[in-house]
């Protein structure tokens, strides 16, 4: 065999290899940080206040724009998680930053059940934009928070606890931080009075 004809076989093995090797896989549609501080607001003493940095590029998959995200609590087995008072809201929950200079507030909501939308049961805080004057499109960030008495866990990197709704389509991503545990010892009525306390609901 000749070096031409070597050169030529070794050149077609290499582009079978690159055409048949798997596909890279998508990047993660969303993702984010997490850290928490001692609260500081009025009605609040006594609390937890969480706040993120959540990411988020659908380019990948198909391009639809942020509908609402969502942070799986991994509080299903909870005994007092929907009890009225151990999560409460900032009004509004934060900023999110989106295409074309689009700079929007966000709303939490606490969901005891979970979002419909989520692949995992149990507790939820979902944050959805006010979108009046300008839509946050397929790539953005936002920086959010909530309240509960529930004490942080130990930083870690909790996979699939972030997910994004756009159009459709529902995407899940990790969350490197730290999240609420169950934690039933706090009373709600002992650190602050009802009329203080933001509504559970919304």
């Amino acid at each position: 065999m000749t070096r031409n004809a070597k050169a030529t076989l070794t050149v077609c093995a290499v582009l079978l290899l690159t055409l048949t090797a798997a596909p890279l896989a998508l990047a993660d549609a969303v993702w984010g940080t997490g850290l928490v501080f001692e609260a500081t607001e009025p009605g609040f003493e006594g609390y937890y206040e969480y706040c993120y940095h959540i990411y988020w590029d659908t380019t990948e998959y198909g391009g639809h724009g942020l509908s609402h995200s969502t942070i799986y609590l991994a509080l299903a087995g909870c005994a007092c998680a929907c009890d009225e008072g151990y999560f409460g809201h900032r009004v509004p929950a934060g900023l999110a930053f989106g295409e074309e200079n689009c700079e929007v507030d966000m709303y939490s909501t606490f969901d005891c059940p979970g979002d419909p939308h989520f692949p995992l049961d149990g507790p939820t805080m979902k944050f959805e934009p006010d979108e009046t004057n300008c839509e946050l499109g397929v790539t953005g960030w936002m920086h959010v928070c909530y309240f509960s008495l529930f004490p942080p866990t130990e930083p870690g990197i909790f996979e699939d606890h972030l997910a994004i709704k756009f159009g459709l389509n529902v995407e899940t991503g990790d969350l490197d931080g730290v999240i609420p545990y169950c934690d039933c010892s706090g009373n709600p009525t002992e650190l602050g009075t009802w009329g203080t306390i933001k509504a559970l609901y919304r």
